[in-house]
């Protein structure tokens, strides 16, 4: 099975026009889930992030029912792999698949399809430009405008414009070339640089002779000189000394070819392509300028290609920290996640045997299942908001296989006090439109936590002394228990361990319950036998 799942997730949810997550969580989500790359994986991924989605099996003969684009399964040669589908009028298009054929008809597809699938519902009301990127839109659009202003105002011969297209190409290649260097793997450069004869990119890139100084590679060189050029020519236009900066770049072309023709004895389409480029420039240079020099043109250049080079390498570093730190980051999620290292510690954890509902208080789910979830916040309680988002997220998937009780750790001597008068409203809203209104409620206040605007959207509370009571009683179960923190979570008798956050909630949740009901099934035959 080719593990290209992350890309075949985003894929299909980029076809359905949703867009409430981020990129690089997801990937995490995925690449840490046990049993990654799965379907599994996948339709628990989708629910962390409370994106609609179904998992079933259907007849072969359904494929016209399902949406446009979905995530199946197909029979290859090696097994079975999971891939991105898109339905096209009467053809069906595979995405991120090993098979080098893409595009097959109807009858073709199914002959390989297994019509096991996860589907998303499709978002037609997507905004395509989110409120927290209108910032680095404007000013995105603002360098854009600049730049096709500069280049626009100015008299351009086709000399120069072949110039600065091939400045801009080499660029691009050169980019490429950093993100092997990196080891930033993409399917289509790894065609691109293994289509012809003895070619390995990664290979010759990452060797040691093409290391120009100890951390200065000739992927670095490129994007040096590449980018000098270019902007140069973006602020000062073209002059006589990008003859001389075209021909510097000689000498490192043609060490790059000898070591790539006697040292290691392989061939880099990357290399050679920025070696054709720089070989164009220099023509270009030698047939549209003179051998002319000033002053201004040269400390124009320094400050320009010190400025870009700069910028540069401080980028690079900030990438190969996000990437040491991302590396980092999964093995500490693998480990943290690890079903034997929880167990260990939710048997160590603090048990707490009078886990008794309270009567009348705020039951979540299923009120008559046996795994139960206790839950203590404080509306005024920061770290609450992670833990009653964890508690939404299961409540969405796994409803009516648990329960959670809603306690609201509030002091009743003083009734109006903010946290007091809200957990009062929350408890009106939950006795009179339901457990649903209760919790868009609760979101909202820690969405925002302003007490005059939400209590402006649900009005003041009537200060019910039955509820007053209920708070009091909770209030005592807290104090009994030694539970003087929020968010304290219950899970039946054990407290869920402090060592983890609430992102962590929902994977243990979904695990807990699975052996929970395990545990109830292997009782009853017990009992029937």
């Amino acid at each position: 099975m080719t593990n290209t799942i992350e890309k075949i997730v985003e894929s299909v949810l980029i076809q359905n026009r949703i867009g409430n997550y981020d990129k690089k969580d997801l990937e995490l989500q995925l690449q840490i889930h046990p049993n990654y790359p799965s379907f599994q994986s996948i339709t628990d991924t989708l629910d962390y992030f409370n994106i609609d989605n179904i998992a079933v099996e259907i007849p072969i003969d359904a494929l016209d029912q399902l949406p446009k684009s979905f995530i199946s399964l197909i029979s290859t040669e090696t097994g079975e792999e999971i891939v991105a589908i898109v339905k096209k009028n009467d053809s069906v298009e595979l995405k991120h698949t090993s098979l080098k054929k893409k595009k097959f008809t109807l009858e073709e597809f199914k002959e390989i399809w297994i019509p096991k699938v996860i589907a998303v519902e499709y978002n037609a009301k997507q905004k395509f430009i989110s409120n927290q990127s209108i910032l680095q839109n404007v000013l995105f659009a603002g360098l854009a405008i600049s730049i096709v202003f500069l280049l626009f105002n100015r008299h351009w011969s086709i000399n120069q414009v072949i110039f600065m297209i091939l400045s801009f190409s080499g660029v691009v290649f050169s980019f490429f070339a950093l993100r092997e260097s990196l080891g930033i793997q993409s399917q289509a450069l790894h065609q691109f640089c293994t289509s012809v004869g003895n070619t390995s990119c990664s290979d010759v890139i990452n060797n040691n002779s093409g290391k120009i100084l100890k951390n200065f590679t000739l992927a670095d060189a490129g994007m040096a000189f590449f980018g000098s050029i270019l902007s140069y020519q973006l602020f000062f236009g073209f002059s006589n000394i990008l003859l001389i900066l075209s021909l510097m770049g000689i000498p490192f072309i043609l060490y790059s070819l000898y070591s790539q023709a006697f040292i290691i004895k392989k061939w880099c389409a990357l290399c050679l392509a920025i070696s054709s480029i720089s070989i164009g420039l220099a023509i270009v240079a030698i047939y549209s300028t003179s051998f002319n020099l000033d002053t201004q043109s040269i400390v124009s250049f320094v400050m320009i290609s010190s400025l870009f080079t700069l910028t540069y390498l401080y980028t690079k570093e900030k990438i190969k920290e996000n990437k040491k730190y991302k590396s980092e980051n999964l093995k500490l999620n693998h480990f943290k996640r690890d079903a034997q290292i929880y167990s260990h510690l939710l048997n160590i954890s603090d048990r707490i045997e009078e886990n008794a509902t309270i009567e009348n208080e705020i039951v979540l789910g299923n009120p008559n299942a046996s795994f139960k979830i206790i839950s203590l916040t404080n509306p005024m309680c920061g770290y609450c908001k992670d833990a009653f988002e964890a508690y939404t997220r299961v409540l969405k998937t796994m409803g009516d296989k648990l329960q959670i009780i809603i306690r609201l750790n509030v002091k009743t001597d003083d009734i109006d006090n903010e946290a007091t008068q809200i957990a009062l409203i929350l408890f009106e809203i939950y006795r009179n439109q339901g457990a649903n209104e209760f919790i868009t409620a609760y979101n909202k206040w820690f969405t925002d936590r302003t007490y005059s605007k939400w209590v402006k959207e649900y009005g003041l509370p009537q200060n019910n002394m039955n509820t007053i009571e209920i708070f009091n009683k909770q209030y005592a179960w807290a104090e009994r228990n030694n539970l003087y923190y929020t968010p304290a979570s219950l899970i039946n008798d054990t407290l869920y361990p402090k060592k983890y956050s609430y992102e962590e909630f929902f994977h243990f949740m979904n695990i807990m319950i699975e052996n929970h009901g395990d545990s109830v099934s292997e009782s009853q035959e017990q009992v029937e036998i």
